[in-house]
């Protein structure tokens, strides 16, 4: 929750504008990789429509969107635990932009025009870019107040 609410946060980056990280999904992603058994759909959909609610988004776009990817994420977790970090990230490059592209479609729709690509493409950098931060604090949450499974 402390993810979502600090991915409205803007950074003060010079042209980036309005633009600010997916922390939501890399905690989703994370989670479901690592500890599936602390983060239950139910939960997913609630992040996802306390998401929509603090980005202004269509109600409900989050939260199906998080429950896919936490589904996609969940049924692949073998491939992901135990492996290097680098190919942990590289699946974070492909459900961030998924959640990218399906967000930009569902909301040009629901605005009845396409929208501009570059700050969803922006956006899906800067997620990615920074990915390596948040887990590294996951991580330490993990190993300070979690016993492993």
């Amino acid at each position: 929750m402390i993810f979502i609410g600090a991915s409205v946060l803007v950074l003060p980056v010079p042209y980036l504008g309005g633009i600010a990280p997916m922390l939501g999904l890399v905690a989703i992603y994370y989670w479901a990789i690592y500890r599936p058994d602390l983060l239950r759909p139910f939960l997913v959909f609630l992040l996802g429509l306390f998401n929509d609610l603090l980005q202004l988004l269509p109600i409900g776009l989050s939260a199906l969107l998080f429950l896919a990817l936490y589904q996609l994420v969940l049924s692949q977790r073998r491939l992901f635990v135990g492996q290097a970090f680098p190919i942990v990230w590289m699946g974070f490059v492909v459900v961030a932009l998924l959640a990218s592209v399906a967000q930009w479609a569902v909301v040009s729709w629901v605005g009845g025009q396409g929208l501009s690509l570059q700050p969803v493409f922006l956006q899906f950098l800067l997620t990615v870019f920074l990915f390596p931060l948040p887990v590294w604090i996951l991580i330490l949450l993990q190993r300070a107040f979690l016993t492993q499974e």
